[in-house]
């Protein structure tokens, strides 16, 4: 028997700008995504009955090998359990030319790459490797994700690896510009608020105005209020986006590669000896017998400290729980750092590297997961050492004693050889759903239609009913955005479809993004691809 479908019409008249920032966001191709029949079959009927813990053990930052299972202890939740399989497994993306020819024989029959690009501005260098992955390293039939400031961009592997390559470039390029924008406005009103406090201190006297600290005040305000903005758009990871992500990459079989490539983070910091600098100095630096005045000036020192410790990110980074998730979907994490070149010449600014706790996140996940950490802007021999390192590590089987579905379950695992490191998945909890999920996108004669499936129902007035926000947002091909909405919608059917028309707009090529929140399972994806009306 056929499902019932619910259709929901949104005809879209008229649109108001509202101030975005580039979502942090990840979602995942139709590729994984099953009917829902089959979803809901599956869902009712499998039971777990084992649990598969990578485990990677070194020793001097050098793998440590040939470790046989009565090397191994494993716990759960404390309590020792019977390591029921064990399989030793090495890998790499690329063989070495000089290695044993049994190896070279060996090529796995699904490999699912999912190249991450956190950069700060697009340059050749980025272009050069996308030409080396696609030439040197993709392989037909090898599954690819491209995500890029948390926004996946579907890509049409069967177009061809030059093309596809060329498809990746102009899509990294097209998105650099939305996201510089958006830097670059962050920037305008740094300086406007450097100018107009230059102005307001210059030509008076140190003290002689009640209120003097109060515009310097609020000059520090405003600059943290910019940087945390920033922060939240470009640096902090989403754990909740990134599990939404990864629980899908997990059901897929095959080997899993992560190739990252991180520029590091840049932001205007307030420049020593700056005409601004030079003119704050004396107002917090001039010694005073009056206790109002300290007061002020401690004020001042205080809110410039803070400002630097909110540059340094401690604390903002899930990277114990992220390192997790790669190690549950048991993905080897490749990481290569480059540099941005960008320059900015400005009377009180620098343009500074920031983040650094944001880049020893993703380190931490390289490391642990068996992966390669290169530093340098020749991007394509950074990838290359990446593709021959080996991530040789021990797989450990286990049955679970309580069932993942109701609450997690802490593992530990203990290796009978002193001064090792042992790196390993720490908590497992079995989905008892996917996540919500965008499928089905369709685009034509200014009319987009999608499906949302997997979304959490509940009673509400006694029948199941669930609550999604969906948000759309489109930039035209100058990336000007020219259509943002958002709508609550209430989910009364297994799946809901869901069609907008855009007969206001112009015919020609847009960018969309699409956003959808489950209200209930606190869970999201996001849809992102260049169309045409």
């Amino acid at each position: 028997m056929m499902e019932k479908i619910k259709m929901i019409k949104l005809i879209s008249k008229q649109y108001w700008p509202v101030t975005i920032g580039v979502f942090f966001l990840l979602t995942l191709y139709p590729f994984i995504l099953h009917p829902v029949q089959e979803q809901k079959t599956s869902q009712e009927e499998v039971t777990v009955i084992a649990v598969e813990v990578p485990v990677r053990v070194l020793h001097k930052g050098q793998f440590v090998r040939n470790l046989t299972k009565e090397d191994f202890d494993l716990y759960e939740n404390g309590v020792l359990q019977p390591i029921t399989g064990f399989e030793v497994r090495s890998r790499r993306i690329s063989v070495p030319v000089d290695a044993p020819a049994e190896e070279l024989k060996i090529r796995p029959e699904k490999r699912l790459f999912l190249l991450i690009f956190n950069i700060f501005d697009y340059q050749d260098y980025v272009g050069e490797a996308v030409d080396y992955f696609f030439s040197n390293t993709f392989h037909d039939g090898d599954r690819i994700i491209i995500v890029t400031e948390g926004n996946l961009f579907p890509i049409d592997t069967g177009k061809g690896p030059t093309k596809v390559a060329k498809d990746v470039k102009d899509t990294l390029k097209k998105f650099k510009v939305i996201s510089t924008m958006q830097i670059l406005s962050a920037y305008q009103d740094l300086r406007s608020e450097a100018d107009n406090l230059l102005m307001q201190l210059r030509g008076k006297e140190p003290f002689n105005s009640y209120t003097w600290d109060h515009d310097i005040l609020r000059f520090y305000r405003n600059y943290e209020r910019i940087w945390a903005d920033y922060r939240d758009q470009f640096i902090t990871p989403d754990f909740e986006l990134y599990r939404s992500l990864i629980k899908r990459l997990k059901l897929l079989e095959g080997e899993k590669w992560a190739l990252c490539f991180l520029q590091r983070e840049m932001f205007p910091k307030l420049k020593n000896e700056g005409p601004l600098d030079r003119e704050i100095r004396p107002w917090i630096e001039t010694p005073s017998d009056n206790p109002m005045i300290r007061t002020q000036q401690l004020n001042i020192k205080s809110k410039q400290m803070q400002l630097q410790t909110l540059f340094a990110v401690v604390g903002n980074m899930p990277t114990e729980a992220l390192k997790n998730l790669f190690m549950e979907a048991n993905i080897t994490f490749h990481l290569l750092l480059m540099k941005s070149l960008r320059p900015m010449v400005e009377k009180d600014f620098e343009l500074r590297e920031v983040g650094q706790d944001y880049e020893d996140c993703f380190r931490q996940i390289s490391f642990s997961t068996g992966g390669h950490t290169a530093f340098s802007n020749k991007v394509v021999e950074a990838m290359e050492d990446a593709s021959q390192t080996e991530d040789y590590y021990y797989l450990l089987v286990y049955s679970p004693k309580e069932d993942p579905k109701e609450k997690p379950l802490a593992i530990d695992v203990k290796v009978k050889q002193k001064g090792v490191d042992v790196f390993h998945l720490k908590e497992f909890l079995q989905e008892k759903t996917l996540p919500i999920s965008i499928a089905r996108f369709e685009s034509s004669r200014k009319t987009i239609k999608f499906s949302l499936l997997n979304y959490l129902r509940v009673k509400m007035e006694d029948k199941l009913s669930g609550v999604a926000q969906v948000k759309i947002t489109l930039f035209d091909k100058d990336s000007n955005k020219v259509f943002e909405d958002t709508k609550i919608l209430q989910l009364i059917e297994d799946q809901t479809h869901i069609s907008i028309s855009f007969n206001q707009l112009k015919s020609g090529s847009y960018f969309i993004i699409i956003q959808v929140v489950d209200r209930i399972a606190n869970r999201m994806d996001v849809f992102s691809r260049q169309i045409k009306f």
